[in-house]
């Protein structure tokens, strides 16, 4: 077939494929348009989900006649002059393709009237040709209706989904729109019902808490920091409300919706050790930056951007949503009356038409923030000694300082108050207090089943689960001391020798600085024989030969499934540490369950272990008054 130039209604019809992907994809082009046109009210009427009616009405300041003419024209805008002005770009539709792209595969009527005019302009566009242009009587703003869509592409429309689906898309897609611009009323009905009715609100809080619910709203915390090169403002799901996916994790790049793999890997980074494996945090992220410092002009949907130093947003992404966390209290609260909110994961339903997620507790439930899991026996026996000493553990502390991070009140921000730990009878040295745990009278107790330390607070019992307690400072001091000068070891009396397979000892090749650093002497003793000289001062001796092993078999493991070195050390630090610590069951005196507690306290984020488990649970006294008919 020779070379030739398409007609107008083919290309039109091949563009309205990269725009108009489904009705959701019409509602956002024109949601959009109406944002741009400086509205506060917009309006969405949705028909048998969008594939017989979507109609967009604001109050924006409107066309005139000309203009409304040239707008159903291909590649015509008011948003571009000159190619420098797409790294200027602030508005959200600028290439001058969704109109004319969505008119040509439907009945579209445009009825539009500047404020200071006496009449308006009515357009009608059949499969991208004008059928008439005529005067209205029509109100202030601009009202664009697109009826039956698709209508001559059946092979498009063949491929839509049901009509709950499909309205679902359009859902997200305003309640998106919806939460980037809390200044703007939104009103979106399908079938002529509300499903999203929302007011104009004074901040972000207040639309997110119209949009997905008081429960939702008060299980988030919000963090906000200024850097050169952008603006963090974050309201980011404690671990109890976490989700089976990410649908939950919006992120807005100057008010605009994004997609960003580059986002997305930073707040999974950063929520690694509160959130369970197979597990996803809540966040709603907003960034402002400099629009040179990012292209958005790289999917015709602008749905994907690429930032101009993707590494430099990724690391100070991470660091400040780390700073957040550690600045916040998760500690999970035994309470009747909470409700569950990590089964359903349904994020299209909003808040006015029934509550995101829930599912209400038995009365003998505990509203955890991760699932509960049994801790597996490794049959390694007492390790009481392997705590480290006050003298000697050292919080740890960021290379680079974040800049000053500011939390909000609902989120529980710690405050750095000392209180001395007061268990019956046992003579304390004054210096054992609490730093981070800020609790008033904070007293030990007991210690339940050889595994819980039982502390009460003014108003609240306190319980610490001392194997991830002791596994969260054994960590902690494997970074510090692998950050400085390595972690100290201790020489074995009796060497250690451990056979291994040809595969594991090709990995202990390749891993060998890895054990040093770690603080293991182990040498080749010849054919598959390794010999353990010496072994971290925290370890003991009887656990030698199963740690080494298994530390080769996690890294094989790692090395098979592509994980980042920096990911699989970290990997071998909490495994290590998870060997290391105190088990359940091991007897506790009073003395070491007030030395672990101190230690705790001084952790950088003592309410996690690094496999994402709380270390704590709280029991308030209004929760067991109201247990034991009191209330």
């Amino acid at each position: 077939m020779p070379v030739h130039i398409l007609p107008p209604e083919i290309s039109n019809k091949i563009a309205a494929g990269e725009v108009v992907e489904r009705p959701a994809s019409v509602v956002k082009e024109l949601v959009e348009n109406a944002i741009d046109a400086e509205s506060s009210s917009i309006q969405i009427d949705i028909q048998a989900g969008g594939k017989r009616l979507i109609r967009v009405s604001d109050n924006g300041h409107g066309m005139s006649k000309e203009d409304a003419t040239l707008a159903v024209e291909r590649h015509a805008t008011s948003k571009l002059s000159e190619i420098d002005d797409l790294q200027k770009l602030q508005t959200f539709g600028f290439r001058g393709e969704a109109l004319p792209s969505i008119a040509s595969v439907c009945k579209l009527e445009l009825q539009t009237r500047l404020h200071q005019a006496l009449a308006g302009t009515e357009i009608l566009v059949e499969g991208g040709i004008f059928q008439k242009v005529q005067e209205s009587g029509c109100s202030p703003g601009t009202q664009i209706s697109i009826n039956n869509l698709f209508y001559n592409v059946p092979a498009r429309l063949k491929f839509l989904k049901t009509e709950m689906t499909e309205m679902s898309h359009i859902t997200k897609q305003v309640s998106w729109a919806a939460l980037a611009h809390p200044d703007i009323s939104f009103l979106l009905q399908h079938n002529q019902k509300k499903v999203i009715d929302v007011r104009p609100c004074e901040d972000l809080t207040q639309r997110i808490r119209l949009l997905y619910g008081k429960e939702m709203t008060e299980n988030l915390v919000e963090i906000e920091a200024e850097l050169p090169n952008f603006h963090l403002h974050c309201w980011l799901g404690k671990p109890n409300v976490n989700k089976s996916n990410r649908n939950w994790q919006l992120f807005f790049l100057n008010r605009r919706p994004i997609r960003s793999k580059i986002l997305s890997g930073a707040l999974t980074e950063a929520t690694r050790q509160t959130m369970p494996k197979g597990r996803h945090a809540v966040a709603f992220i907003f960034l402002t930056m400099d629009t040179e410092e990012v292209d958005v002009n790289v999917h015709p949907a602008k749905i994907e951007v690429r930032f101009r130093d993707e590494r430099s947003v990724y690391s100070q992404m991470v660091k400040l949503l780390n700073k957040g966390i550690y600045q916040t209290k998760f500690i999970p609260v035994v309470d009747s009356t909470e409700v569950d909110t990590t089964e359903n994961d349904t994020f299209e339903r909003p808040a006015q038409f029934g509550k995101v997620g829930e599912r209400t507790f038995r009365s003998s439930s505990i509203k955890s923030s991760r699932p509960i899991t049994t801790e597996p026996s490794l049959g390694f026996g007492s390790s009481v000694s392997r705590l480290p000493t006050p003298s000697s553990f050292t919080p740890p502390s960021h290379t680079e300082s974040p800049p000053e991070i500011k939390v909000s009140e609902n989120s529980q921000q710690i405050i750095d108050v000392k209180t001395n730990i007061q268990p019956p009878d046992i003579d304390i040295n004054p210096e054992a207090t609490l730093e981070l745990l800020d609790y008033q009278e904070l007293q030990l107790k007991a210690n339940l089943f050889n595994t819980y330390i039982l502390a009460e607070a003014k108003d609240q019992l306190l319980l610490i689960d001392q194997h991830v307690a002791s596994e969260r400072v054994l960590y902690e001091r494997l970074v510090n001391q692998i950050r400085d000068d390595g972690v100290p070891s201790q020489g074995l009396l009796l060497p250690i020798t451990i056979e291994l397979t040809p595969p594991q000892l090709s990995v202990f090749d390749q891993e060998k600085d890895l054990f040093d650093q770690l603080g293991f002497e182990i040498e080749k003793f010849g054919g598959q024989t390794l010999i353990v000289r010496s072994i971290p001062s925290m370890m003991p001796n009887s656990i030698v030969s199963t740690t080494v092993t298994d530390l080769i078999d996690h890294l094989s493991d790692s090395a098979n499934g592509g994980v980042e070195v920096l990911d699989v050390h970290d990997q071998v630090m909490t495994m290590l540490s998870c060997k290391s610590a105190i088990k359940a069951g091991d007897r506790l005196q009073m003395e070491e369950m007030i030395h672990l507690v101190k230690e705790l306290s001084q952790a950088k984020h003592p309410f996690n272990c690094p496999h994402a488990r709380p270390i704590i649970i709280q029991i308030t006294q209004r929760e067991l008054e109201t247990r034991f008919k009191r209330r």
